[in-house]
């Protein structure tokens, strides 16, 4: 059946951090993020917020505006049973760059826009090789899926679809009344 999620990775923010951006605080922790919300803090200092299921095409744009001012967010959304996956940056308010995949056209469907990272071109090569190998052999794989998706690993750490044994993820939680 595969993922279907959406997830925000705010740079150089604590898990306890993010959470407190949607109001929440931090529950019992995981190895995986089976909640409806949850929360990884990334060795390249990201958190990510994860969402079950997939909320494309929300968030709209201007909650990523003003989430994103005076920082950088990343949003993902994926959904593998359809094949698509789409990545954006927000930073201070603004749409950085996207890339976006649906393979309910062509396999080969990639869109792009905006200032996107130094590393894109040497993904791209990458994916369609690989994409180029599997339809020589008549396959059915989407190597192409896979560049949002490397794009936003490499910058945050996290891929949604890579177990790692020491990855603890934390449910959120409405917070608790104070007395």
């Amino acid at each position: 059946m595969g993922f279907s999620i959406s997830w925000l990775g705010f740079r150089d923010y604590g898990a306890k951090e993010a959470a407190a951006l949607f109001g929440r605080q931090l529950g019992d922790p995981s190895e995986d993020f089976d909640a409806p919300i949850s929360v990884y803090a990334s060795e390249k200092h990201w958190a990510i917020i994860i969402l079950q299921p997939c909320s494309f095409p929300n968030p709209p744009s201007q909650y990523l505006a003003a989430i994103s001012q005076g920082r950088e967010v990343i949003m993902a959304h994926i959904e593998e049973h359809m094949m698509f996956a789409r990545v954006e940056l927000w930073r201070n308010g603004k749409n950085i760059w996207q890339v976006w995949h649906g393979a309910d056209k062509n396999v080969r469907d990639l869109h792009t826009t905006g200032d996107l990272p130094s590393s894109f071109e040497a993904l791209k090569r990458r994916c369609f090789s690989k994409q180029d190998e599997e339809d020589i052999k008549g396959t059915a794989v989407d190597f192409v899926f896979d560049l949002p998706l490397d794009l936003a690993a490499e910058l945050t750490g996290f891929r949604h679809d890579e177990g790692a044994p020491d990855r603890t993820f934390f449910e959120l939680i409405e917070k608790t009344a104070q007395p």
